[in-house]
Order: C-alpha cells, then sequence, then structure tokens
C-alpha cells in the first residue's frame, strides 16, 4: 500500500480462523489484525506527568528540555544532517537496523 489511492480499495471484514487461514497463503491479500483493548489504550487520553517529580535533581537545571513544548519541536536544520537515498523500488526493513546491545 505505498499509494494512498489504494486506501480507498480496502475491504475490511470480520471472518473466522478458517478463512483467516486460507486467505493468509494467498500473496495477493494483506492482513491486519485489531484487537479492541489495543484500540481503547491508543485512544485514551495519557496522564501529564510533572517531569520535575521523575528527573533527578541535579538535572533540574536542563528540567525544560523535559517539558512537553519542547519535546514536541522538531530540531532545526543543520549542515551536517544526513540524507538516506534508497534504491528504486526499495523500501526500508521494517525494525532496528543493527542490535542495541
Amino acid at each position: 500500500m505505498d499509494n494512498p489511492s489504494e486506501l480507498s480499495t480496502l475491504n475490511i471484514r470480520i471472518i473466522r480462523a478458517t478463512p483467516l487461514a486460507q486467505l493468509a497463503k494467498k500473496p495477493e491479500h494483506i492482513i491486519f489484525a485489531v484487537i479492541i483493548a489495543d484500540i481503547k489504550k491508543a485512544l485514551v487520553l495519557k496522564k501529564h506527568t510533572n517531569p520535575a517529580t521523575k528527573v533527578l535533581i541535579e538535572y533540574y537545571y536542563r528540567l525544560n528540555v523535559f517539558l512537553r513544548k519542547e519535546a514536541n519541536k522538531l530540531l532545526e536544520y543543520r549542515p551536517y544532517n544526513h540524507k538516506i537515498i534508497l534504491k528504486e523500488g526499495k523500501q526500508p526493513r521494517f525494525g532496528p537496523l543493527y542490535g542495541m546491545f
């Protein structure tokens, strides 16, 4: 679904396990699963946490960087920012590029 116009052709159905297993074997079908509990969790308003209650006292002089206003800002462009050029027709893999540990 690289093309946004494909979204208008989505065919959404609720089906039982056996037909789902059969459709999953066909490469022309893309199957997504949604659990109502996950939807409810995503829609709940997040409780604001005061950063002063979480940040160590020795870092209070930097408390402003933990404020929501600052966290929602995009960084300004820097001359050393790098562009990742993808090969035509290729998509980056989903997930981490390398292990963190």
